[in-house]
């Protein structure tokens, strides 16, 4: 069994970043999303879309599969993600509908831009993405929209890593107060880290309970993804795709205002030169 004991906490949260993922201490099981951070997000979509830091491993999975990209596939790619998945947009029917739209329009960029293989590590890990979307819940308080997050394992991390901050929440969380207080105040928290590790590796059951909750997690989420109205889009080339899009919006009993300026941004991104 391998116990990272690395000093830099990863990250656990979504956000929306233009460079390097942020790095902050463990202290939720979700996360938080501004309807203000939103706002200036969404107002940049046809400009520059942020982007888009879930969990590690869908962070370089994006990295590599667009990397390689024209500039406006990047940004509509990205584009889906702030605007169809990970947005600010409070009314459950009107999230569902740009979720499956986000879904039918990766599908879009996966026939037109991506070979067999990519395609489907593209595909996978949208809908996981979408997935991620179909937790959130909106705190009638604040309007904030908090998403669950998979269990991550770093870039690199043997297939057998378990998150040391995940299984402190879990099991220990008057120890995970000690070392987000050692954190906040320069404390030695280095050395509670390493402790705790030491009994994680003498608690099989732990990590047991641990890898089961993850994996039925992960299963949730796959299965929550199911067909959508805008499955199965003709894909052939762009005008076609929006065309059929929009034959498809004319049977929907909701006002569809909001679904049209979306394919119409991710058109104009991918016209953009």
């Amino acid at each position: 069994m391998n116990l990272y004991t690395s000093r830099k906490s990863h990250p656990d949260r979504l956000a929306l970043v233009t460079d390097a993922p942020p790095v902050r201490p463990h202290d939720k099981d979700s996360v938080e999303i501004s309807p203000g951070a939103r706002q200036l997000a969404d107002s940049a979509i046809v400009h520059h879309s942020a982007v888009y830091f879930g969990t590690a491993q869908i962070h370089d999975s994006l990295k590599q599969l667009l990397q390689d990209q024209p500039a406006q596939v990047s940004e509509a790619a990205y584009g889906i993600i702030q605007s169809n998945f990970i947005t600010n947009e409070t009314d459950t029917d009107k999230r569902a509908a740009l979720v499956e739209l986000g879904l039918a329009q990766a599908q879009f960029i996966a026939d037109n831009y991506m070979d067999k293989d990519a395609a489907a590590q593209w595909m996978d890990t949208m809908r996981l993405i979408a997935a991620i979307s179909n937790t959130g819940t909106v705190d009638p308080d604040t309007n904030v929209i908090r998403y669950d997050t998979p269990a991550q394992r770093p870039v690199g991390a043997p297939d057998d890593y378990v998150d040391l901050g995940e299984m402190m929440r879990r099991f220990e969380p008057d120890t995970m107060t000690q070392l987000q207080e050692a954190i906040a105040t320069g404390g030695d928290w280095g050395s509670i880290l390493d402790t705790f590790a030491r009994r994680v590796a003498a608690r099989e059951d732990w990590v047991t309970e641990y890898r089961q909750a993850a994996a039925d997690q992960m299963k949730e989420l796959q299965r929550s993804t199911g067909p959508g109205r805008f499955d199965r889009t003709s894909t052939g080339d762009l005008t076609s795709f929006v065309r059929d899009v929009q034959a498809r919006m004319t049977g929907m009993e909701m006002d569809t205002g909001f679904l049209h300026s979306n394919l119409e941004a991710f058109m104009r991104t991918l016209q953009r030169q």
